[in-house]
């Protein structure tokens, strides 16, 4: 049992009794009694489903984490209000944890904008840093981080090939395109046979984006050099990780998906650093020499005036 997971399957367990007791094992992994995480729905050899007449069917589960209290959630839905019909709460489980990724986007938002505007962060594209996070959501931030670096490294490498071809820019993206759903279902696969069990939900990352990513540092790479690749892929996958420290946390899981009006708050937020055009944070450190000449030409005049007034003292 995960959050807001979708299309999720059965797990076949085993059973043995020893004579005391029934001991559950799972064949797989060889692990042994109930995890925390494990809702058993089915024992014994009955079908679990019985078609009649139909053909490829399939059972699956959708499933999400409600905080608000059984009792209450039954009485409000039961309620016939303008809120109640169009609350979040009575759509089904898929699109409910559809939607709980999809109103954590302006907390991202929020955090792209305090990075770009007022720390003066730079990154590769705008609001790829929230497309890398709502992926990391979905893995893990260390599996997440490393594939990325990887998918994007390799396909700097393979983009440098195919500069050497002369390929018109729409085909030479939609190369990159092909390529990268390579180099993830490699990585995939790859992660799959070392056991890791999160390996394959590398594949919800963004790949046209990663595209666009690549064709990008390509070419900064030969107009600014290495360096700005290395400033602006850092600056992206920094503003990602705070992006998703921020939307993992639980209260603001909560309160974005139970209260989605608060977004608009986000939004104000969003306006009013809109509107700041002051210095940012990385300027005020680039003109910091001036700022210090300045102080020093200012002490000066004020120190001469003071030197001028004690000689007018004087002499009267």
């Amino acid at each position: 049992m995960q959050d807001a997971r979708r299309h999720q399957s059965l797990t076949r367990l085993v059973q043995l009794f020893d004579g005391k007791e029934w001991i559950l094992f799972n064949p797989y992994t060889g692990e042994q009694g109930v995890p925390a995480n494990l809702l058993l729905w089915h024992t014994g050899g009955e079908s679990i489903l019985d078609v009649a007449g139909g053909t490829g069917s399939r059972v699956s589960f959708s499933m999400i984490r409600q905080t608000v209290p059984a009792l209450d959630l039954v009485g409000a839905q039961n309620k016939d209000s303008l809120f109640n019909v169009i609350s979040i709460q009575r759509l089904p489980n898929e699109e409910q944890s559809m939607f709980k990724l999809l109103l954590l986007l302006p907390i991202g938002a929020l955090v792209v904008v305090f990075m770009r505007i007022i720390i003066g962060l730079k990154t590769s594209g705008t609001f790829m840093p929230i497309l890398i996070a709502m992926a990391f959501l979905q893995t893990s931030l260390v599996l997440g981080v490393v594939s990325f670096v990887l998918v994007v490294a390799m396909g700097l490498v393979l983009r440098t090939y195919l500069s050497r071809l002369n390929l018109l820019l729409i085909s030479r993206i939609a190369t990159l395109v092909v390529l990268v759903i390579f180099i993830i279902s490699a990585l995939s696969l790859i992660g799959y046979q070392m056991g890791l069990n999160t390996g394959m939900t590398i594949t919800f990352f963004p790949m046209i984006i990663i595209a666009w990513t690549i064709e990008r540092m390509s070419i900064l790479w030969e107009e600014e050099g290495p360096k700005e690749v290395v400033i602006q892929g850092g600056g992206s996958i920094l503003v990602a990780v705070l992006a998703y420290a921020l939307m993992k946390v639980s209260i603001i899981e909560h309160l974005t998906f139970n209260f989605p009006e608060l977004n608009l708050v986000a939004l104000a937020l969003i306006m009013l650093m809109g509107q700041y055009t002051g210095y940012k944070l990385s300027e005020l450190r680039r003109f910091r020499a001036m700022v210090d000449n300045n102080a020093g030409k200012i002490s000066g005049k004020i120190q001469g005036l003071m030197h001028e007034s004690a000689i007018c003292e004087c002499r009267g």
